[in-house]
């Protein structure tokens, strides 16, 4: 739901920005904000899927509370601007490759050994890819006032979201995949455990025992 979430509020407004869609500017700015503003918290909550415990989904969820804290703050003195975007994406960016990486690494080292994490590694590093490589686009096009850096870090932006939806979509195939196997599985199990069930249900009763004459 997270994931949805967040490639749709961020399909929306970067078609707005290349006017394939038509919204009044005030819309285009406030919904730019906003996507910015939601992108760690949303992102937090799709990380929790790779959770190795219930503590960390603990901590991660307490997580995300405080950063929803934290944007209040600089909201609170910098108000729903663009300049409150540039301090909230820095921090923003150094969480999601922390834990991104931490996710990553530990998916792919299984992927090695044992197929059924190979989905969850491909949806890590198109994260990790993501934000590592906006890290570039974060200095060149909210720090540094150039018209033509800016330029440029939009095309590397938008190369990149294409190559990570793409490694993502790869993974939720593979991750769908591995779970309908296991649906499967659980479903004969079941099948399997009924019919035995009846079966020994029949060998018990009465009616069916063999008696001498």
């Amino acid at each position: 739901m997270a994931l949805s979430t967040y490639y749709l509020f961020g399909g929306i407004y970067n078609l707005i920005f290349q006017n394939v869609l038509i919204a009044p500017s005030w819309f285009a700015r406030s919904l730019g904000i906003a996507v910015n503003l939601l992108d760690a918290p949303l992102m937090l909550m799709f990380l929790t899927f790779f959770s190795t415990s219930p503590a960390m989904k603990k901590r991660i969820t307490w997580g995300i509370c405080i950063f929803f804290a934290f944007e209040a703050i600089v909201l609170l003195l910098d108000g729903f601007s663009v300049n409150a975007v540039r301090v909230i994406l820095g921090p923003d960016i150094v969480i999601i490759i922390a834990l991104s990486f931490l996710f990553f690494q530990r998916n792919v080292r299984l992927a090695i050994t044992n197929s059924k994490s190979l989905g969850k590694a491909f949806m890590t590093s198109s994260v990790l890819l993501f934000y590592t490589i906006f890290t570039v686009v974060y200095v060149f096009y909210w720090l540094i006032k150039n018209l033509q850096y800016r330029k440029d870090a939009e095309l590397v932006y938008y190369l990149v979201s294409i190559l990570s939806a793409l490694l993502m979509s790869a993974g939720i195939i593979i991750e769908n995949k591995r779970i309908k196997k296991l649906d499967e599985l659980k479903n004969t199990r079941k099948e399997l455990a009924t019919i035995y069930g009846k079966t020994a249900g029949l060998n018990k009763d009465s009616r069916f025992v063999k008696t001498g004459y």
